[in-house]
């Protein structure tokens, strides 16, 4: 008898760890850049506590955020800046994946990766 519930409660164990990952999705953000390839500058980014890092053109960044709130990313191209929101809970709120294509005039945002929004454009100082 003993056999049995602790088969059955394995058994149960083991239906709720499958429920309760489907449920769980991770969200991704992906970044790309899509700057001229014959730009001077490089493309550098930073996001929540990571460190600072050159994208290359034509290269994405993938990032799992640890927060369920707001998620930021820092960009410098040359010397233009800006300061985004790359996920935010309330805006990105049933989507798994968060794209985002760096273009000269700014970021652009898609849910699907491939209608392009422009939500974010670059500073000078």
């Amino acid at each position: 008898m003993a056999f049995r519930n602790c088969f059955t409660f394995s058994l149960l164990f083991l239906s709720y760890f499958l429920i309760m990952s489907t449920l769980a999705k991770s969200i991704v953000v992906d970044i790309q850049n899509n700057l001229p390839k014959d730009a001077p500058e490089q493309l550098k980014i930073r996001c929540g506590e990571d460190p600072w890092f050159d994208l290359k053109v034509g290269d994405h960044y993938n990032r799992t955020p640890s927060t369920d709130q707001v998620f930021e990313c820092h960009a410098v191209w040359g010397r233009w800046f800006t300061t985004w929101s790359a996920y935010d809970t309330n805006q990105s709120k049933g989507h798994s994946t968060v794209y985002w294509l760096v273009k000269k005039d700014g970021f652009y945002r898609s849910w699907e990766g491939s209608k392009w929004t422009l939500t974010e454009k670059w500073y000078t100082g």
